[in-house]
């Protein structure tokens, strides 16, 4: 008998090369399924038994703490839904809206994230500055959403816009007073520096704010900052 017997090893079950995203590939382990961009986990099923542990369970349970209610969520960046599922069952009844830019990848949410059965729940498939720069196309208006979560990535990368004041002001502006404006942003030892050079621009915007580190898989720490409007 072999020590490996029993090992459950990382399966390609689909793979699609994206403009925007390069790459896609979608795993599964054992219950796990993820997708990952340029070694980066974009997502992960709501169902897998480590989800609770990584950033998207422990930002929904941290929101939960922060704002027990809350009405309409607006997500910036979906890839496969993990956080629009978990908020949804932590949520009854709350309206979502997830913009996702890459088709692609919102087509590997319908056909391999289940994205369809989350109720209430509106996907944009457009760019997330444009969105937030110009909310009103979209038939949105100011100071609607009681969170809004930034969550956009190219693999790793942090879009250079989204780290603009323009851009925190643009955000801020959508969400109601005493509601909460999150940022997610991957905080190993090659991005913290940016990281907190961004926390200090802002505290010009969002005094106060908080932040919690979660450890991930294997260099993959994440930081979640919460400010409340």
């Amino acid at each position: 008998m072999s020590v490996f017997d029993g090992l459950k090893l990382p399966k390609v079950i689909y793979q699609v090369e994206s403009k925007l995203n390069g790459l896609i590939k979608v795993y599964d382990i054992g219950t796990t399924r993820k997708i990952i961009v340029n070694n980066i986990v974009q997502s992960i099923n709501p169902d897998s038994p480590s989800c609770q542990k990584l950033v998207w369970g422990q930002l929904v349970n941290s929101l939960k703490n922060r704002l027990p209610v809350a009405e309409k969520i607006l997500i910036l960046g979906m890839a496969g839904g993990t956080m629009a599922h978990l908020i949804s069952r932590n949520y009854p009844d709350i309206k979502i809206t997830s913009v996702e830019y890459d088709e692609v990848m919102i087509d590997i949410a319908k056909k391999f994230f289940n994205i369809d059965s989350i109720p209430n729940h509106k996907i944009l498939n457009e760019n997330a500055l444009k969105v937030v720069v110009e909310p009103e196309e979209y038939d949105m208006s100011l100071g609607s959403f009681d969170v809004l979560i930034v969550d956009i990535f190219n693999g790793e990368k942090y879009p250079d816009l989204g780290k603009t004041g323009n851009f925190i002001s643009a955000v801020k502006r959508l969400v109601r007073e005493d509601g909460l404006l999150v940022f997610n942003r991957i905080y190993t030892k090659d991005f913290q520096d940016e990281v907190n050079s961004f926390m200090n621009n802002l505290n010009d915007f969002i005094p106060n704010f908080e932040s919690e580190i979660v450890a991930g898989y294997t260099n993959s720490d994440n930081i979640i900052i919460f400010g409340k409007v």
